[in-house]
């Protein structure tokens, strides 16, 4: 009897098992069914919800979020009203990208002309992006004028560089993890040799030229972080200056032309690159005198390639995530020395402006190594 009993509760438990997986798998069913509903919400619909969405963000003045919306809504490929054409326009316009502004409101003005209920509105806007994009273009010019002309005063060998600030860093997005993040830095004016330093002015100070390459004019190299200090010290003796590395972050600026968007000192093309610099492609296995190529636009020499170039800052491949955005010095800690620009051996990703790399600074043992001269005004 009580065998019965322990089959039939046993039978019992089991069919309520069964039972609520059932149930289970109706609902789990239902709710696939609700998601997929959601999932295919037609284009129109979905351009509706976008577009209001966007509008509202418009109307909190979150601008940024409101081009994001309505970029969204340009990717569902379905015919957008003219009206959508007047309120993106007005967002990017709100966001200062004011060519995309004027083509999305002349885009707005042709599909509904005179009679559209923005037409005044966008009128307005039309003249404002341009006045706007005309005074943006002014302004580069002449901030790019100001520095060529402040960069044409050189004492002894030096360019003035005039300071200003800069976003540092990845800015073309090609480059390595210690490139970013893309901050910015403000810098100070700043003298910096037209040239890297030559063998003949090594062996003027040191009485030797530790160089593989022997060539007066060429640049001096197999020399280390240490041994640079060391001739600096004696030069700033025998001068009475106060000669120094540049920064890592002066380096930059002055390679970038005074701060602007170049990923090669000088260019943005890569087809050119050989009238700047020495490198694989050009260099034929060793250094060449320099000034021998075409400089950057503040009249600086060989900023890429002959041979890689000491600066004063520690190496810290995080640096950027913490770096000061005021003449930043480099990270207080780090056994090794930032080097930049590339050398002789180098191919096009090592030359880049905002390539960083770092090496022993009691090493000497490469001839694609020197250095530059830097001094405060």
């Amino acid at each position: 009897m009580q065998t019965i009993r322990i089959g039939y509760i046993r039978q019992l438990l089991i069919s309520s098992i069964f039972s609520l997986a059932l149930i289970m798998t109706v609902q789990v069913a239902s709710m696939q069914t609700v998601f997929a509903k959601e999932k295919e919400l037609s284009p129109e619909v979905q351009l509706d919800l976008l577009v209001n969405s966007a509008t509202k963000s418009m109307k909190a003045g979150r601008w940024e979020d409101a081009v994001q919306g309505f970029e969204k809504a340009m990717k569902l490929g379905v015919s957008l009203p003219g009206d959508f054409h007047f309120l993106y326009g007005k967002a990017l316009y709100k966001t200062g990208s004011y060519e995309y502004a004027l083509s999305s409101l002349t885009i707005y003005l042709t599909l509904v002309g005179r009679d559209g209920e923005y037409y005044e509105d966008a009128i307005t806007l039309v003249v404002d992006a341009e006045n706007k994009q005309k005074e943006e273009t002014l302004r580069t010019s002449e901030s790019k004028q100001q520095k060529v002309e402040a960069a044409s005063v050189t004492e002894d060998g030096m360019v003035y560089v005039k300071g200003g600030c800069f976003d540092m860093g990845d800015i073309f997005g090609t480059g390595d993890s210690d490139e970013k993040p893309v901050h910015t830095v403000c810098l100070g004016d700043f003298y910096l040799g037209k040239t890297e330093v030559t063998q003949k002015q090594w062996e003027d100070v040191t009485g030797s030229n530790p160089s593989k390459f022997e060539c007066a004019d060429c640049p001096v190299e197999r020399v280390s972080w240490n041994n640079v200090q060391d001739f600096i010290k004696k030069l700033n003796e025998k001068t009475g200056r106060n000669y120094r590395l540049p920064t890592e972050a002066e380096w930059e600026y002055a390679a970038r032309s005074g701060g602007l968007k170049e990923q090669w000192a000088g260019t943005n093309d890569d087809e050119k690159i050989e009238e700047y610099i020495w490198y694989g492609f050009t260099a034929e296995g060793r250094t060449h005198s320099v000034a021998g190529k075409t400089p950057n636009a503040i009249g600086l020499y060989d900023m890429m390639g002959n041979v890689w170039e000491w600066c004063s800052d520690r190496y810290d491949k995080k640096y950027y995530e913490t770096s000061t955005s005021k003449d930043p010095q480099g990270p207080s800690e780090g056994k090794n020395r930032v080097l930049r620009g590339g050398g002789w051996r180098s191919k096009n990703k090592g030359l880049r402006t905002t390539d960083r790399n770092d090496f022993i600074p009691t090493s000497k043992k490469f001839s694609d190594i020197g250095f530059r001269l830097a001094r405060n005004p």
